[in-house]
């Protein structure tokens, strides 16, 4: 039996929440009404991000961008009361002062306008430039200088403004270029908020046990520094796990992004696992957000162009170009939670989801860290006491056999929930709903053995439900099923059910859809429907 020892420090560090790159958010237009309703944002609103990070924030946007951008933002960022991290992503340079000054000012009167005119209150945090790119990406990696320069731009047009929206800096992906927060603690620090950095894991191994521990310590290096520095926070903006870097292929005129993890179901599957050691190693390092990469695929095919041909760029930063470059025609996005292949119809998960999906949902924004330990170097901990006075407890099991533990605490103010990701038999669901709790343990009795190589959460982050809540009114008509909404300050989403028993359970054997509207359309329907209300604690 291992005993687990999980206890409140008296100055704990603040959490301030997991999440996703959204790019989704950009891509709006592009998405239809049951993707969106069934799956982006149905999705969103169950797992509840504490952050998130998305492409916007254009200097040329137009009214009508911005305009759904800002609709986007009412379903999804609002509703879930998550802060916002904008970046314009691979900006085009200007080597002049005025074209500079120009360029930040057109950014902020965006901003300006989405903060003031439309009510985007969750904008938090802008940077200027996704990854340092300038045409060419990680092209500022070499003129830093200038990269500070349109942050001093920028600063100097937020405030004029009275923009409440801190600038991060440097963006930096690789351990190779975390070297640049050196560069922005000694040049930037009075115009930067909080520092941001990101990393795609490809030297170590997804069955790497090493990995937990030395990623700690990368995260406690950089957050000592961020900490020394006036006090500021360090955040991750994009974390990912890959086999290697670079793509998956580019040849022919065609360019595929992804983890070649998500190539094979088993590896993707103990992505979780992985992951998972990322967040929870950086949230006991003093990391203050991150953001995986990302909430969804790209459409097929949909640029993510990494390069110009624009060879004034090129020249300018020279050695910049051979970090990457392609020309290729065809481009191919696939590193979300979620699928996005119209061909086939396929919008739901890939397995991480179910992992990733539940830290997401319990490791509240602005929370504090508690303090674990164990003696078992294979069993990985974090915990979070949020302000609600629940707790959130997650151990990360690398056994390759079952483990007995007690949790010896005293924060557990009622029955405990657990939830278990298994990545020797991921859950699955074609609606992408998020797994139920497993079992309830008594706050007494806190046992419990862990499945081998799984991620298990101990919650009382959670409502209890006396009774089915049932839309009312459902009608079937022309192909579409609508019905009432519910009156439940703690509804989440729908799930539809049918059959032509009248008096049918519920189940996902006769499930036809999630949705966070109220109607459907284009399902195959039988005589009788019944929609049931899951509220915020995934009580259905």
């Amino acid at each position: 039996m291992q005993k687990i020892k999980i206890t409140k420090q008296e100055f704990a560090s603040t959490f301030g929440g997991a999440g996703y790159h959204n790019n989704d958010a950009t891509m709006y237009h592009v998405i239809s009404k049951e993707h969106f309703n069934e799956y982006v944002c149905k999705c969103y609103r169950e797992t509840s991000p504490g952050f998130m990070r998305t492409f916007a924030g254009f200097n040329d946007w137009t009214k009508e961008a911005m305009d759904e951008f800002a609709d986007y933002y009412e379903k999804m960022q609002k509703w879930t009361d998550t802060p916002m991290y904008l970046t314009p992503g691979m900006a085009k340079a200007h080597f002049s002062d005025e074209d500079i000054k120009k360029y930040c000012e057109d950014v902020a009167d965006k901003l300006d306008y989405l903060y003031n005119v439309k009510n985007v209150k969750h904008i938090r945090y802008y940077c200027y430039s996704n990854e340092m790119s300038c045409a060419i990406w990680g092209a500022l990696l070499n003129d830093l200088p200038l990269f500070k320069k349109y942050h001093e731009n920028l600063y100097a047009a937020f405030q004029k403004r009275n923009l409440p929206v801190g600038l991060l800096a440097t963006d930096a992906s690789s351990y190779a270029y975390w070297n640049t927060l050196d560069y922005a603690i000694v040049n930037m620090s009075k115009i930067t908020e909080d520092f941001c950095l990101h990393i795609y894991e490809s030297k170590h191994d997804i069955y790497d046990l090493d990995f937990y521990n030395f990623f700690e310590e990368k995260c406690k290096e950089v957050v000592n520094k961020a900490t020394n520095c006036c006090g500021k926070r360090l955040i991750l903006g994009e974390i990912g796990v890959q086999k290697n870097a670079g793509q998956t292929t580019a040849n022919k005129g065609v360019v595929v992004d992804t983890s070649r993890y998500f190539l094979d179901e088993k590896e993707q599957a103990y992505c979780g696992l992985m992951l998972t050691e990322m967040a929870f190693s950086a949230i006991n390092a003093g990391v203050f957000a991150l953001a995986y990469w990302s909430f969804i695929d790209h459409p097929d095919p949909y640029s993510c162009a990494y390069s110009s041909s624009d060879d004034e760029y090129a020249v300018k930063w020279g050695e910049a170009e051979k970090f990457f470059s392609t020309t290729a025609d065809t481009k191919y996005n696939k590193w979300g939670f979620l699928k996005w292949d119209d061909e086939n119809f396929d919008y739901t998960a890939r397995y991480h989801y179910w992992c990733i999906g539940l830290l997401t949902k319990f490791f509240k924004r602005n929370s504090k860290v508690l303090d674990i330990e164990c003696e078992d170097s294979n069993l990985r901990a974090c915990g979070v006491f949020n302000r609600n006075k629940t707790v959130t407890v997650g151990i990360v099991n690398r056994n390759k056999t079952a483990t007995k533990i007690s949790l010896d605490t005293v924060l557990f103010n009622k029955d405990v929930r657990v939830y278990e990701y298994d990545a020797n038999n991921p859950p699955f669901n074609k609606f992408a709903d998020l797994q139920t709790y497993s079992s309830i343990i008594a706050n007494e009795n806190l046992k419990y053995t862990l499945k081998p190589e799984s991620v298990t959460y101990f919650t009382t982050d959670y409502l209890t439900k006396n009774k089915t809540v049932y839309a009312k009114d459902v009608v079937c008509e022309n192909g579409v099923v609508s019905w009432s909404g519910v009156e439940d300050k703690n509804h989440c989403y729908y799930r539809v059910y049918t059959s032509n028993d009248k008096d049918f359970i519920p189940s996902i054997e006769n499930q036809i859809a999630s949705t966070v509207a109220t109607s459907i359309s284009g399902k195959i329907v039988k005589k009788y429907v019944k929609v049931i209300s899951v509220d915020k604690s995934g009580n259905a």
